[in-house]
């Protein structure tokens, strides 16, 4: 950008008549002072120090912090699609698709910070019934391969489709696994065209071709299901000694060997729960909570207004957390960044709520969480976390 062009800027951004995408681009040029100075050398010391202290300051005028109880803050953090403030961090979607669309290298540099680590993808392997593994990230787009009259195909936007031919239908028995690593996620289309978004360390467990009377798949970790309708062939979902029955409708679940809970969040049509301490018929905006500890048994504890957009947020590409402790966000960080995750010290009790887009890279992400007095080193792939 000219320097008459962007003093231009930078006077409309004074006045506050600058728009969001103006005050966006002049962020991004915010977080390139030290990583980039040839952006910066246009402004001249009092300009420099001008637009950093304004755009720090209309961060820390973004986190609204207030005591909920004595021994625990609530910190809110705010960055939607329409947020002026992304300092430092470059925390706003909104943000970083304008910097794609105008400047290509923009956050080239900021991506490659030493100690950084990228964010996840499109990561997954599958295991064949002969045992046969594909690694998705790497095939070819079209057919993969053909299991009896199964035609497994890879499109070019990455997904995978299952294609079954109706004349030569008639066997379950020969079992697929979809397999994501931590720091992958992958979206696959079923024999049946059910389609299920797994998110990070998680896998499924399904038939090349469904038959019978039951449509039966078995998971691990985290998925959002999209069920097509089928009333004389009910779906059912394994997980961790629940089982998720349903005729068509759309829902996530959340069966993570680290999480306390078994969650299952019921967005559309209906589904039925069943566990040891009986079952549960959900309605969209529930959520079914089982409890993985040896006291509290296998009860299902139903939540009738539970936060729909919390429990899918991974799938539209954010991380979402309501009233969240720092362990918590930790374990998602961990499984989306590929990452291991070290307290030292004693890191006080403090509440999270706001949203993180999930392609930000690890340091973004953590920056925010700096400005609650909680700190963070890298050393390798593990995130050490401190007071």
């Amino acid at each position: 950008m000219e320097k008459r062009k962007f003093l231009l800027l930078l006077k409309k951004y004074r006045t506050g008549q600058a728009s969001e995408q103006e005050k966006a681009y002049l962020t991004a040029y915010y977080n390139l002072f030290d990583a980039r100075p040839d952006v910066t050398e246009m402004l001249n010391p009092e300009e420099t120090e001008f637009l950093k202290n304004q755009i720090k300051a209309e961060l820390k005028n973004k986190i609204d912090l207030h005591q909920q109880k004595p021994a625990a803050k609530t910190f809110k953090l705010y960055y939607r699609l329409t947020a002026a403030a992304v300092v430092l961090i470059a925390f706003s979607a909104g943000l970083l698709f304008y910097a794609q669309k105008n400047d290509g290298n923009l956050f080239s540099a900021f991506r490659h910070k030493p100690n950084d680590i990228a964010s996840g993808g499109n990561k997954a392997i599958l295991t064949l019934a002969n045992g046969n593994r594909i690694i998705l990230t790497n095939a070819k787009n079209g057919l993969l391969a053909q299991q009896g009259g199964t035609q497994i195909n890879k499109t070019a936007n990455g997904q995978i489709i299952y294609n079954v031919a109706q004349a030569v239908k008639g066997t379950d028995t020969a079992f697929n696994t979809i397999t994501t690593p931590r720091g992958g996620q992958y979206m696959v289309v079923l024999p049946d065209s059910s389609r299920v978004y797994l998110d990070a360390n998680s896998s499924l467990r399904f038939p090349a071709a469904f038959s019978g009377k039951l449509r039966t798949v078995m998971l691990t970790g985290e998925a959002y299901f999209e069920v097509a309708h089928n009333k004389n062939m009910p779906f059912h979902v394994i997980s961790k000694g629940q089982t998720v029955e349903v005729l068509g409708t759309h829902f996530n679940i959340n069966a993570y060997n680290d999480e306390k809970e078994i969650k299952t969040t019921l967005l559309e049509g209906s589904v039925r729960v069943s566990a040891e301490g009986g079952t549960a018929l959900l309605v969209p905006g529930e959520q079914s909570q089982i409890a993985k500890t040896v006291t509290a048994g296998k009860n299902i504890t139903v939540i009738k207004n539970a936060n729909t957009d919390e429990a899918v947020a991974w799938k539209n590409g954010f991380f979402q957390f309501e009233n969240a402790d720092i362990q918590t966000i930790m374990r998602q960080f961990a499984r989306w960044y590929n990452v291991d995750v070290v307290f030292e010290g004693n890191v006080q009790e403090r509440l999270f709520s706001g949203e993180i887009h999930r392609n930000l890279t690890v340091l973004q992400a953590l920056d925010l969480l700096n400005y609650a007095n909680v700190h963070f080193s890298i050393d390798g792939k593990k995130i050490i976390v401190s007071p």
